[in-house]
């Protein structure tokens, strides 16, 4: 059979082929169609694992709540022991009501920075460390401001430290009988040698005990003068030169004790190299 052509066309079609159309273009969109169903299974997965995750988070934090409830209010972390060491003018039990510490307390619910603050808001409390030993212990250490002297102000009677700080108003309780400190304006730069004088007087370095000084004057003119009541004697100490004013008046003190003229001295002065001894004047006997 003879094949027909058509002259002027691109091509020629054999009268056996098909006219259907070809299958080409059922395979390009296949290609399509199989990316857009990776891209689902993909975004499946990532949604499958969040679900998952978010369950084992919540599974997590629902444990550790109940994990956290069961250790607060288990018998096994009550607190046994509490033991406290530094404290001198305050009891232990006054210690334990400022911290709020109580036998049986559970030892995990105890904050330990809140019992620190509570603690350090006495004014007798210098530095305090709580530690907890689980399950049942707390040790706490303290470090107590010292009192050294009565100081008044605006008519109210003070502890004060070393160096003339206020520490809290002298009360009935735990009564500590001190010398008396007086501060005139334009000394306050002296107050810095006054715990320097007291650790002198301790040591020894003056034939005199701390405990016979009734008060302290610091002044401008007189620098650091003690008053000791049980003699009527005011010994008082230059700031310049200090080291040197103090061992000349130590000196004069020794020599006055060896003759026994203690008795007559009213005041010594060490300033500017020297020492001057002011006596009373003895009325003649009748």
């Amino acid at each position: 059979m003879a094949l027909k052509l058509n002259k002027g066309k691109r091509s020629a079609r054999n009268t056996y082929s098909s006219t259907g159309k070809s299958s080409v273009p059922r395979l390009r969109s296949l290609r399509f169609v199989l990316p857009a169903a990776r891209n689902f299974k993909g975004v499946l997965g990532i949604i499958v694992c969040a679900v998952v995750g978010a369950a084992l988070l919540l599974a997590l934090c629902v444990g550790t709540l109940r994990l956290y409830r069961f250790a607060t209010t288990s018998p096994f972390f009550a607190t046994k022991h509490v033991d406290v060491t530094g404290n001198v003018r305050m009891t232990r039990d006054m210690v334990l009501e400022l911290a709020g510490l109580a036998i049986g307390e559970n030892s995990l619910a105890v904050s330990i920075a809140k019992v620190e603050r509570s603690l350090l808001s006495s004014p007798w409390v210098e530095e305090v460390s709580v530690k907890r030993l689980l399950p049942d212990r707390f040790v706490i250490k303290l470090r107590e401001r010292t009192p050294s002297f009565w100081i008044r102000k605006d008519g109210v009677l003070y502890y004060a430290d070393t160096q003339g700080a206020i520490i809290a108003p002298v009360e009935s309780a735990h009564f500590l009988s001190l010398p008396t400190l007086e501060v005139e304006p334009g000394t306050e730069d002296v107050l810095h040698r006054l715990g320097e004088f007291i650790k002198d007087l301790q040591d020894g370095q003056l034939p005199v005990e701390f405990g016979a000084v009734s008060g302290i004057n610091i002044s401008p003119g007189r620098g650091v003068e003690l008053y000791l009541e049980d003699r009527d004697m005011r010994l008082s100490v230059a700031t310049d030169d200090w080291r040197g004013n103090l061992d000349r008046l130590g000196i004069t003190l020794g020599d006055l004790a060896r003759r026994n003229e203690l008795g007559i001295v009213r005041e010594v002065r060490a300033a500017d190299g020297n020492v001057w001894v002011i006596t009373a004047i003895e009325e003649p006997e009748r």
